[in-house]
């Protein structure tokens, strides 16, 4: 306990009963307020004349005001001046227009998250407030006094909340953090909607949390972002469950909260790509080639062209139609809008040549109309800008070596494009479609379409596994380039694994407000287990700083070493065993066969759950190592280790991620000798 704390009061204390009559006026208040917007709605539906707009503000308040499972208020800051501050997780106000609680997202809060010794801000005292549904459970203060205080003593703020919260029995769904948000958090949470702000962080430092943390802090301090909207995204629809509910716990629900590869073109995915076609896939020099495989199917007009709609007709030469083709490609516009333009400039064409030969008056519009309508026209706009959609350019591309070859001449090297290359046996829409496919055809809509749905701020998150293609996805969706971007270089598995950001951002938007920060205490394994996992971090990324724990665990990693074809009965085994001291746990293996024996026993076994079917729903839940990513449970049992591993760096980080997961215990099972850098304790 650090100089100026006071140890925890506990049930029974005057203070403690003091809290717990705020709190309970809380709860009053918040239900009068959901009753008076409740009547405000009910009366404009009665009037008969609704605003809709009004209406739909009306329905979200309501919402908004509903009761949470998650504690109302979570701490009180006395300022110097007298003034106290009670903080929650949103705005609480009495009939006469007293406050009782104050939004954690309000400038005044900032000194609950951000005062230290040495520098309180302007308070007198912090109040921790640890609450359980609608009971307050105990309080724990920080006296901020010169005399008391020593400025060097770097301590955890809220250490008692923090510790009871990662102590806590995890619930298969992420919650949010917002009572104990720590400083540095803070800072990254709270920083200017402007530019784009790139957050490193390792295992269980909350970068997720922060990000999340920061769309709520921006949507409350920049409502025009309920109109442009923010996007989430994630790195697996499981990942996407797991998180779902922060952010409605915090009062928002304005968010869009997809994957990249979900931002596509809708398509039935029928395979997938070796990883050196996925790597090519995700190649920035394939939107080079897109465009141009998009410019080679305009064609030159040949040879002059008679054209005509009633009884006038007017003939073009093949030089002049090309000149109007060229003018229209040189500004490099989406083909559909250059299309449009090339239509218009065709019609203009033959207007102005039937008026200097004086056959058509200067008000004459049918003729323009009638003509784009006739069959030899719209064959002409065909020949020479043919209208097509994103699945039929890039399915063409990677199933016709002609159109492959004159693409990629100059761009790519020929065994790169013999490797792209692949058969096709039907229409397009028979085609097996792979992950990686999606950024070519985003890629391609965006050349052919033009610009999609873009957002106010984009929350980016494990953007060290996207590959540059898929970069380009997000870059060209934020309005204004207002970007959080959130990832770990040491668990960059991806099909390119990046060596450091400066790889990656130069495939997101330029911007001269571009802020770089780095995460390095972690909150969620305990200290023994980021020791162990953090011996491969020589090997699999030396550049990433360790993360180191703020807290020393129970129980010390295990190994298990195993009869042959025995490791995936005991992994299964020690985790169910490991589930019934009442751990949710993951049972995390290589892809291949092992997963498939597992996926088979778990059809017999009702207290296991497939992540990819049931979520985080049930004691103990398979992962694939390739899904761990992000995710996080009481207990992890972790299969193979070596094979998880292989022989890739991508692997070592693979393992990395895998090993990184439990709050409380890791037990690794393993008939395959361990990887190098866990032999020692192995």
């Amino acid at each position: 306990m650090g100089d100026g704390e006071s140890p925890p009061r506990k049930s029974g204390d005057p203070e403690i009963r003091r809290e717990q009559r705020v709190l309970d006026r809380a709860h009053e208040a918040l239900r009068a307020m959901r009753a008076r917007a409740q009547g405000l709605l009910d009366d404009l539906r009665a009037a008969g004349r609704p605003d809709l707009e009004y209406e739909a503000a009306l329905v979200r308040r309501v919402q908004s005001l509903g009761e949470s499972r998650r504690p109302l208020l979570f701490g009180r800051i006395d300022e110097v001046t007298g003034a106290h501050w009670r903080i929650g997780r949103r705005h609480v106000e009495e009939d006469g227009g007293d406050v009782l609680v104050v939004d954690w997202r309000a400038p005044v809060s900032v000194p609950f998250y951000r005062a230290r010794p040495g520098e309180a801000l302007g308070l007198a005292r912090r109040r921790q407030i640890m609450v359980e549904a609608h009971r307050v459970l105990a309080i724990a203060d920080d006296v901020f006094d010169a005399q008391l205080l020593d400025p060097g003593a770097a301590r955890l703020r809220g250490g008692d909340a923090l510790l009871q919260e990662l102590e806590r029995a995890r619930s298969g769904e992420m919650l949010d953090i917002v009572a104990t948000i720590q400083a540095e958090q803070d800072e990254i949470i709270r920083g200017p909607l402007e530019g784009t702000v790139v957050v490193q962080g390792g295992p269980g430092t909350g970068k997720t949390a922060v990000g999340l943390h920061r769309a709520a802090y921006l949507l409350y301090n920049h409502p025009e972002l309920a109109r442009s909207g923010v996007l989430v995204l994630g790195p697996t629809r499981a990942f996407l469950r797991y998180i779902a509910q922060v952010l409605p716990s915090l009062g928002e629900e304005a968010v869009v909260q997809t994957t990249v590869g979900d931002l596509a073109p809708r398509v039935r995915i029928g395979a997938t790509d070796p990883p050196s076609v996925a790597r090519l896939k995700g190649d920035p020099r394939m939107a080079e080639v897109i465009a141009r495989a998009l410019a080679m199917r305009r064609s030159p007009a040949g040879d002059p062209v008679r054209l005509g709609a009633r009884h006038l007709s007017v003939s073009l030469g093949p030089e002049e139609i090309d000149a109007q083709v060229a003018l229209v490609a040189r500004a490099e516009p989406p083909s559909k809008t250059g299309r449009a333009a090339l239509r218009s400039r065709l019609i203009g064409l033959a207007r102005q040549r039937l008026r200097d030969e004086g056959r058509i008056g200067a008000d004459e519009e049918w003729f323009g109309r009638e003509l784009s309508a006739s069959g030899r026209f719209r064959a002409l706009l065909d020949h020479l800008w043919p209208s097509i959609s994103p699945k039929q350019l890039v399915g063409d591309l990677l199933s016709r070596p002609g159109v492959l070859a004159g693409a990629a001449d100059g761009i790519l090297e020929p065994e790169e494009t013999e490797t792209l290359l692949r058969t096709r046996t039907g229409a397009i829409g028979r085609v097996r479609w792979t992950p990686d496919d999606l950024a070519l055809l985003d890629e391609a809509s965006f050349r052919i379409n033009g610009r999609t749905r873009s957002y106010g701020h984009i929350v980016c998150d494990e953007a060290q596994d996207l590959s540059p293609m898929q970069l380009r996805m997000i870059a060209r969706r934020t309005a204004s380039g207002s970007l959080t971007v959130l990832g770990d270089i040491a668990q960059a598995t991806g099909s390119h694994p990046y060596s450091g950001w400066g790889e990656i951002l130069p495939f997101l938007p330029p911007t001269p407000q571009l802020r770089r920060e780095e995460l390095t205490v972690g909150y969620r394994a305990p200290a023994q287990i980021l020791q162990l996992a953090s011996r491969l971090l020589s090997v699999a990324a030396p550049s990433v700083n360790p993360t180191t724990s703020i807290r020393i665990g129970r129980h010390e990693p295990s190994f298990l070493r195993c009869a042959a074809g025995r490791s995936g009965a005991e992994g299964l085994r020690a985790a169910l065993s490991l589930a019934k001291d009442g751990h949710l746990v993951g049972l995390i293996v290589p892809e291949g066969p092992l997963e498939g024996e597992l996926r088979r026993a778990a059809r017999h076994e009702p207290r296991m759950g497939l992540l990819d079917e049931h979520g985080i729903t049930r004691p103990v839940t398979l992962v694939p190592a390739p899904l761990a990513k992000g995710l996080e449970f009481d207990a992890a049992v972790v299969v193979e280790p070596a094979a998880i591993a292989g022989t890739e760096l991508v692997g070592l980080r693979l393992l990395y991620v895998a090993l990184t997961r439990p709050i409380q215990r890791l037990l690794i099972v393993h008939e395959q000798p361990l990887p190098a850098p866990l032999v020692e304790t192995g």
